[in-house]
């Protein structure tokens, strides 16, 4: 009744590279009659009536189910590479949970899920829930006023201090208890504190986007859950490690581009770094309980996943897509929500930010582009004002963040992909910045390393400009995660050998160079 093969599909965009595998990636396939019943019964309606797809994600598909008495909600079914079979469901179901009915967060109630595709007839894990309440705040943003654009940062940032205020009894994902195996399960909570005695909900295997995107997901590797900070940061090391060792080629960057002239990334400068992580990464954890202690937060507060209430668009009525969320170190998940992001300097501290001194000797243009700026500084300084007066835990995490051990432990994360050279030169400049030494807890590190670490960065660096370079030449047109809309791939595949051909020229000096930089380009097939 309901068939339709573009259901099954990714068909938002193209990938100028591996198109094969990342298309495969995302196709689902799942029987939507069967889906569309479960989900009138789920709702009390006799039948369902309509099925019509959202726009892709980049890990789902969804889809919107109108039953016989006018009735939506929404259906999600994971594609492949959503994460771990059944855990990626399961723990989104219970985090909604809890989200919306112990920290009070508005969420989607749902009505009907499965995580074992192989139990249902649909043949697909799934989540039926509610339709958000209002409209997506991308509708109406833009039309908002600096008090009211303040007024829904203000509560965003309450849901962030609740999410800040509980208490988990250790780091990984959050499941029903039902639904984890004893070697992999661990209380949520203690009993005299927290959330409340709830011994509905466990803490299990992590489901977070970086233990699972490019490779991760096929490897197998510790993914908690952890009762100390140690653990949990000592296994961000080890799954990086084994990824580097394991997987039959390492993934591309689209941080920088890699070959002669530039920086070519080995596995043994990897492991070589990962080595000096998991030797110091004890050393760089903050000591301050309040920035140590387990969080789960909304990791992708972008302007899609907020609604607001379309009659008074400064009262948030939903949040959407809680999928990989993972109970982490707070100094970890902190971070001012993606709609204050903005391109521009940025602001330090709090203090009122200003228009330009000469703001009175510019361009037209140029006063339009200062007051934009102006507003996008005021609103994150007004967010962090906010933050540092209401929850003094997350104003302790943001001042960590502007820290040198926290970089390095941020950096760590992505090891398997880029920034090996950057990271052992940061390593490096910090130890000589602590006591002037290069030694700690039996790290030492030779003088030709250093050498050739200094090399590497310069190397790097100049790669990261050839990117940049190419970003800024394709504008709209670069493909941002690979992907480019279906109407711009020609266009854009055209524009990347074009810039090939030009990065060629620029940094091979012989038919060798020029080989490698064929095999080594990161937006061929």
């Amino acid at each position: 009744m309901h068939e339709n093969e573009d259901f099954y599909h990714f068909s938002r965009g193209r990938f100028v590279q591996n198109e094969a595998y990342e298309m495969a990636s995302r196709y689902a396939r799942f029987n939507v009659d069967e889906l569309a019943r479960i989900a009138a019964d789920a709702v009390g309606a006799k039948s369902c009536v309509h099925v019509e797809k959202f726009a892709d994600g980049m890990h789902n598909k969804a889809l919107l189910l109108t039953m016989d008495d006018g009735k939506q909600v929404v259906a999600k079914i994971p594609n492949p590479n959503a994460g771990q079979p059944h855990f990626t469901t399961a723990s989104e179901v219970a985090t909604m949970d809890i989200m919306r009915n112990l920290l009070e967060t508005p969420v989607p109630k749902v009505y009907a899920w499965c995580s074992h595709a192989e139990d249902t007839p649909v043949g697909a894990e799934y989540i039926i829930m509610e339709r958000a309440a209002g409209v997506s705040l991308k509708s109406v943003w833009h039309k908002l006023e600096l008090p009211d654009r303040f007024a829904v940062t203000k509560e965003i940032a309450a849901f962030q201090t609740a999410w800040s205020s509980a208490s988990y009894e250790g780091y990984g994902s959050i499941y029903y208890a039902f639904d984890l195996p004893e070697e992999h399960h661990l209380p949520l909570h203690r009993r005299e504190r927290g959330l409340g005695a709830d011994d509905r909900f466990a803490l299990g295997p992590i489901t977070g986007r970086d233990w699972i995107d490019d490779g991760r997901q096929s490897v197998t590797f510790d993914r908690g859950p952890w009762r100390t900070i140690e653990g949990y940061l000592e296994a961000v090391g080890r799954r990086e490690m084994v990824c580097v060792k394991e997987l039959p080629r390492l993934p591309p960057t689209q941080v920088t581009l890699c070959g002669p002239g530039t920086y070519q990334p080995t596995r043994e400068k990897k492991l070589r770094a990962l080595e000096y992580y998991l030797q110091l990464f004890k050393h760089l954890a903050p000591s301050d309980s309040a920035v140590r202690k387990p969080s789960a937060w909304h990791g992708d507060l972008h302007i899609e996943n907020i609604f607001v209430d379309p009659s008074e668009p400064t009262k948030v009525t939903c949040i959407i897509d809680w999928q990989s969320t993972e109970v982490a170190p707070l100094f970890v998940q902190a971070r001012q929500p993606y709609i204050l992001d903005y391109e521009g300097p940025q602001t330090t501290g709090v203090d009122r930010p200003r228009l330009p001194t000469n703001f009175a000797n510019l361009s037209s243009e140029e006063r339009k582009a200062a007051n934009r700026l102006l507003l996008d500084q005021s609103l994150c300084v007004g967010y962090k004002r906010w933050i540092k007066s209401q929850t003094p835990d997350i104003w302790k995490c943001f001042k960590f963040q502007e820290t040198p051990a926290f970089q390095l432990l941020l950096l760590a994360r992505t090891l398997l992909v880029d920034g090996e050279a950057i990271y052992t030169a940061r390593i490096i400049e910090y130890l000589q910045s602590s006591n002037n030494i290069l030694e700690y807890n039996g790290l030492s590190i030779p003088e030709h390393v250093i050498a050739e670490v200094e090399a590497d960065s310069e190397g790097a660096l100049r790669g990261m400009e050839a990117m940049a370079g190419i970003q800024e030449t394709m504008g709209n047109l670069f493909p941002e995660r690979g992907c480019v809309r279906p109407e711009h791939y020609d266009e854009a595949k055209d524009a990347l050998r074009q810039c090939k051909e030009q990065i060629i020229d620029m940094f091979a000096s012989t038919e060798a160079e020029r080989a490698a930089w064929q095999d080594s380009w990161p937006f061929d097939d």
